[in-house]
């Protein structure tokens, strides 16, 4: 049986389809006592510390990856909560790519349905089995239900854009009809040559190209792009080419010396995890908007979502 949606109104208004994030410091709060979760569960986890490609956020957490993060959960959230109402089928959220899970719970929670997760890393999987003992688990999307809402969130760009259509499409079979597709990814292209420098992100897309991606996917699903920007979405072209540099120096020296990443990783997680946390944005220190023709790139926020409605 569907759990009752706790945030989603009997009625809509024009107010209603706004995307803004809610109740952020909450979830801030909420994703690092995951992360706290982890951490307890580790070192009994077969593997210990999953990728240090971002799968297991906790590995590099600081407060500002933590707010990005939770904000565009949040925007995914409001999205399901505006395009999936009430009459929407019944069924779970799926969060693909979802590493150890720990923003996934903010979907249950928000959306009142059951949560899975799904990770092709079976370190991440065992991670997420062992810390949310109420969740279910996969490591292939095969395996999971077909779900009402379905997110990959911070995925795509991990792809060659040769794949990138084709997982979309997985993605597309596993919405149940009526359902809603949520995909976000960063807007690197304000970046020298249209990347950040970070090493796994062999696809990165802009506004554009995310729609054409998630449209061909689908097969043609009316798709909306969101941009969002605020606190840890602005960029300036100094910080663009300050982080792009250090981002390409650093593939440099650990390419160099094998095994120095995850050492550096983990002290890395050992110097932040107990660090005073900085202080949350207040509510409402983010913009989020649909693209359109008078777009203003990646000045207008780096953040990125594609929204995309099943036929019912």
């Amino acid at each position: 049986m569907e759990t009752p949606r706790a945030d989603a109104p009997a009625t809509r208004t024009d107010e209603d389809r706004s995307f803004e994030p809610q109740r952020v410091a909450d979830a801030v709060l909420a994703a690092e006592a995951s992360m706290d979760r982890l951490d307890a569960v580790r070192a009994r986890v077969a593997g210990g510390a999953a990728n240090t490609h971002g799968g297991d956020p906790g590995l590099h957490r600081n407060r500002s990856t933590v707010v990005r993060h939770a904000v565009n959960y949040l925007v995914a959230v409001r999205a399901a909560q505006v395009l999936a109402p009430a009459a929407a089928p019944a069924g779970p959220v799926l969060d693909v790519g979802a590493g150890t899970g720990a923003f996934s719970p903010l979907l249950a929670e928000r959306l009142g349905r059951e949560l899975h997760v799904v990770d092709t890393d079976p370190r991440h999987t065992a991670l997420a089995a062992a810390a949310f003992p109420g969740t279910a688990v996969h490591t292939a999307l095969a395996a999971a239900p077909r779900g009402a809402v379905v997110t990959a969130m911070e995925v795509v760009e991990h792809l060659e854009p040769a794949d990138q259509v084709a997982f979309v499409a997985s993605l597309a079979a596993a919405v149940l009809p009526g359902g809603v597709l949520v995909l976000s990814t960063p807007d690197e292209s304000g970046y020298p040559r249209g990347w950040s420098g970070y090493a796994p992100h062999v696809g990165p897309l802009d506004a554009a190209g995310l729609a054409r991606v998630v449209a061909g996917g689908t097969g043609g699903w009316p798709v909306t792009v969101l941009r969002v920007d605020g606190p840890t979405f602005a960029l300036t072209r100094a910080g663009a080419l300050a982080q792009g540099t250090a981002n390409r120096a650093w593939n440099l020296v650990a390419g160099l010396a094998a095994g120095l990443e995850p050492r550096v990783t983990g002290l890395l997680h050992r110097l932040t995890k107990d660090r005073p946390a900085a202080a949350v944005p207040p509510e409402g220190s983010w913009r989020v908007r649909a693209v359109g023709d008078d777009d203003g790139g990646w000045r207008a926020g780096t953040g990125l979502l594609a929204l995309a409605t099943a036929p019912a």
